[in-house]
């Protein structure tokens, strides 16, 4: 079964567009985040480790996509948002602090509804942009 499950994601990730990727990059850090934060309260430093250093990877990811030569000028904001998470995932197995990962679950969790949100708005404009089918029998 973990053989299906892992080459339904690889298919699911070579096969992505750029925005679900990174939306799947958000969920993959989300997840170890959280898996991270229940090995604290278990006290299994071992899971613990393991699961903060894979959210730690995602949101490595997640920086290393926000291109800072596009132009925009919020993409060096989002890049200091993204390094804070991944500082607080970085500090919170030495510091023994659950907030830290909390306040990583937290900003990455606003991060996925913006995310979302600017989905969303896209694909509104690029279906408004579309001319009703029977628009298209004009121009044609």
């Amino acid at each position: 079964m973990y053989a299906a499950a892992q080459e339904y994601l690889e298919s699911q990730v070579l096969s992505a567009s750029p925005y679900r990727l990174h939306l799947l990059v958000i969920d993959g850090a989300l997840k170890f985040a959280r898996v991270g934060l229940a090995a604290f309260e278990s006290e299994d430093w071992e899971a613990l480790e393991l699961a903060l250093s894979r959210s730690r990877d995602c949101v490595g990811d997640l920086i290393a996509g926000v291109k800072s030569d596009s132009g925009l000028e919020w993409a060096d904001e989002l890049r200091g948002v993204l390094a804070n998470v991944y500082r607080n995932l970085v500090l919170a197995d030495p510091l023994r602090d659950p907030q830290k990962i909390q306040d990583a679950i937290r900003i990455l969790e606003i991060h996925r509804e913006t995310w979302v949100e600017l989905g969303s708005r896209l694909a509104e404009e690029t279906t408004s942009a579309v001319p009703e089918p029977h628009l298209r029998a004009w121009s044609a």
